[in-house]
């Protein structure tokens, strides 16, 4: 049984929560994700192939100017994203960027709950961001793309919604607009609650609650934030950033991304851009790239240490599943191959609409009801011929 074809089985079943735009408190289902389908004729040595030599929990390269899926495994099947989740949160800055709520050159005066709980925390990320001290939000977007750092994260996100929860919540809202529905979303920047007062804690949530996503949805999500906010990737394509330059905080950041060309795992095409790592989640990295002349991202998740010792990285995880990918550049061409794209909300209300008046309609044609033509009556009659109005 080949690595795309294969299903999810019973003791691959995972726990996930229904979300809605409004969690008052999580309801806990058992769901059996379905394999994704891939067509007959896909090559068996790429699967082959894959099959060999990725450890990876699951993984998914989309090409996102068709939107189908080239490879993938259990790309479907939601699992703790880490650190993944500020991309999402990047959104929701450049976002209210848009929105005239701030500027690149705003200045944010941190509180000093940011200092206590995200700062200097050992068990998380961070800039090292000082209560009472003053930061440009462009300082703040490198510190969390460069350092992953979970204190700017919250610093800017809170700046805009006012709270942790209030932020969460409208991310929530904008995934749900998307037309995501199979996701879990409890903080900003994807640190588990384990790891925070519950003060910040979402309603509903508890201490084992840790952001979730497919890696089809991570792709998917990324793809929305990078093309309408290309910005991220002029920021996420640097090789170092001089963070608050000039002052006493001064720092310099050196990028962690690997695969940018001329690093370790250099490769020519990288444009960003996120790891994330938990204890769940493992070791994940989702790219943006230019493969065979096409924009694609691929998205690695779930890869921890090996039995035999043996270190992997997600650097190099991506090499692989993007390297094998070059022999067949046509393969987006390939009939049968699935589609990484949702309805909208707004497209899911308008297909609703439509079905629900051609029902309505059909009930009526079955019951021999004709609805009355109220463009055809002696009153508009009259007004046709008086002002000739409905022509």
């Amino acid at each position: 049984m080949s690595v795309l074809s294969v299903g999810v089985t019973a003791s691959a079943q995972v726990e996930n929560i229904t979300k809605i735009p409004n969690l008052s408190k999580d309801i806990q289902e058992i769901t059996q994700y379905e394999a994704i389908e891939i067509p007959e004729n896909y090559p068996q040595e790429l699967l082959d192939w894959y099959a060999s030599n990725i450890d990876a929990r699951s993984y998914v390269v989309v090409d996102t100017e068709t939107n189908k899926i080239l490879a993938q495994q259990e790309a479907n099947v939601p699992y703790p994203i880490a650190s993944m989740s500020k991309v999402m949160a990047m959104y929701m800055v450049y976002k209210a960027i848009d929105e005239g709520k701030l500027s690149l050159d705003t200045k944010i005066t941190i509180p000093q709950e940011i200092e206590d709980y995200f700062s200097f925390n050992p068990e998380m990320s961070a800039v090292g961001l000082y209560a009472g001290e003053e930061y440009s939000v462009e300082d703040l977007i490198h510190g969390v793309m460069f350092l992953s750092g979970n204190d700017a994260t919250s610093a800017l996100l809170w700046e805009i919604y006012g709270s942790e929860q209030a932020a969460v919540q409208a991310i929530r809202v904008q995934l749900t607009d998307w037309g995501f529905t199979n996701f879990e979303f409890y903080t900003v920047s994807g640190i588990p609650n384990l790891y925070l007062p519950e003060e910040l804690w979402i309603e509903g949530s508890n201490e084992n609650s840790e952001n979730k996503m497919s890696a089809a949805d991570v792709a998917l999500m990324s793809q929305y934030v990078v093309e309408t906010y290309p910005a991220l990737l002029d920021i996420t394509s640097k090789y170092e950033y001089v963070f608050a330059e000039g002052t006493e905080n001064e720092q310099v950041f050196y990028t962690t991304n690997l695969l940018l060309d001329g690093q370790a795992y250099g490769r020519e095409g990288i444009t960003g851009l996120k790891s994330g790592m938990t204890d769940a989640a493992g070791r994940n990295f989702v790219s943006t790239s230019t493969e065979n002349g096409r924009k694609v991202i691929a998205v690695v998740m779930g890869l921890f240490d090996r039995e035999d010792g043996l270190a992997v990285t997600t650097y190099w995880e991506t090499e692989i599943l993007l390297d094998a990918l070059l022999d067949y550049p046509d393969l987006y061409q390939l009939e049968g191959l699935a589609s990484n794209k949702h309805l909208t909300r707004e497209e899911r209300e308008a297909e609703l609409a439509k079905l629900s008046e051609e029902n309505a309609q059909a009930e009526l044609a079955e019951q021999g009801i004709e609805l009355e033509n109220r463009r055809d009556s002696p009153v508009t009659n009259f007004m046709r011929n008086l002002f000739n109005i409905f022509q």
